[in-house]
């Protein structure tokens, strides 16, 4: 082996190493965060058996699996693992519906068994390992397939089970909107592409192909790394993004147009200025934009970001500070009635919610500006 070639490998095996120790540190981050939960010590079991493929990817692109000849194979169901426990986190990410962990360990019991039997075999073998000497590392690249079709329809079943819920909670025309989801499509991506590799991977072996799986696979990490530190809401965000996708589903406005509402709505308050109606209620406001009292409470906290009275006493207290400015000297009262309040109490409650100070508050600092008034 020339001299390129074997610094090569050995920064291939180092950079390996590093990953699943990065990997080892994400997983401590998860169980031990001060704001631990289910979602999180999922993600923590993830990362945890993500850094055992990595350590195991080492192993043998660096040979020494040989001296660690009980942990051949375990690579098997630690893959089908990881493909069970990402079918649960994202079924909570985009669902947000958690299982408990006894309903999980059913489907996790026979991969532990699984688990346990290689170990068992490969310790029951060990003379057949330590008694050769001769016997080359390059052998433990080998994958029988009887074990490792089980775990290759494991974990392809669970990705189309996680495709499958993408598809069905967000829309395409969101998709192409939310650049949050774009990157988030990316990971997905990457991940599939990864997954196709390492299943390719563990069917035929191979030193290159370990090298070349793990260490996308470290990239990854990586790149996840940067992600979080950059934009640690990541993740809250899409899953804001999906709550909002269910809303539209059942939406009662979706179907409406959006913009004739809010125009029309506009006109009301702004032309004909209808907040100026005492017992103006939500019902009857709807009634006059040919509404049903639901999808115009609906727009209002959809589109608008208020609730109807958010949005009526906005209007009154702004109308209200132009009055107080033009006629300071005028009762308070008074203003309160013509834009609509039906008492003082209820302007005043309002005006300080949207201005901060109280209607004399506001009037007193216009007549400070202004004495001659």
């Amino acid at each position: 082996m020339s001299f390129f070639s074997q610094n090569y490998n050995d920064s291939i095996n180092f950079f390996l190493l590093f990953s699943s120790l990065l990997g080892l540190l994400y997983a401590i981050g998860e169980f031990f965060s001060y704001h631990k939960s289910r979602k999180q010590i999922l993600l923590g079991i993830i990362f945890l058996g993500t850094s055992f493929l990595l350590f195991h990817f080492y192993l043998v692109s660096s040979g020494t699996i040989k001296g660690l000849y009980y942990l051949f194979l375990t690579d098997l169901p630690v893959v089908a693992g990881i493909g069970v426990l990402l079918d649960e986190y994202f079924l909570t990410v985009l669902e947000g519906k958690f299982r408990s962990f006894r309903r999980l360990s059913y489907r996790m019991v026979p991969l532990f068994l699984f688990l346990v039997s290689i170990l068992i075999w490969n310790v029951w073998h060990k003379d057949y390992y330590l008694g050769n000497s001769e016997t080359p590392a390059h052998s433990f690249l080998d994958r029988p397939l009887l074990l490792v079709l089980p775990a290759i329809l494991i974990y392809i079943w669970c990705m189309l089970r996680i495709f499958r819920r993408i598809s069905k909670q967000i829309r395409f025309s969101t998709l192409r909107k939310k650049p949050t989801l774009k990157i988030g499509l990316l990971i997905v991506g990457f991940c599939l592409a990864l997954s196709l590799h390492g299943l390719k991977t563990l069917v035929f072996g191979g030193q290159n192909s370990h090298q070349v799986t793990g260490v996308a696979i470290g990239l990854f990490f990586c790149f996840l790394y940067v992600l979080r530190q950059s934009y640690p809401d990541f993740f809250l965000e899409v899953r804001k993004i999906v709550e909002e996708e269910k809303k539209e589903r059942i939406s009662q406005i979706s179907k409406l147009d959006h913009n004739l509402i809010r125009n029309k709505l506009q006109d009301l308050f702004e032309t004909e200025k209808i907040y100026r109606e005492e017992k103006l209620s939500l019902r009857e406001l709807s009634e006059r934009m040919d509404l049903s009292s639901h999808q115009l409470s609906e727009f209002l906290n959809m589109e608008i970001k208020l609730s109807f009275y958010q949005y009526t006493n906005l209007y009154r207290v702004k109308e209200a500070k132009e009055k107080i400015e033009k006629e300071p000297e005028r009762s308070l009262l008074a203003i309160a009635y013509d834009v609509g309040f039906g008492s003082k109490s209820t302007f005043n409650e309002a005006f300080k919610k949207e201005t901060g100070t109280t209607p004399r508050e506001y009037r007193e600092k216009i007549l400070k500006k202004h004495p001659s008034r």
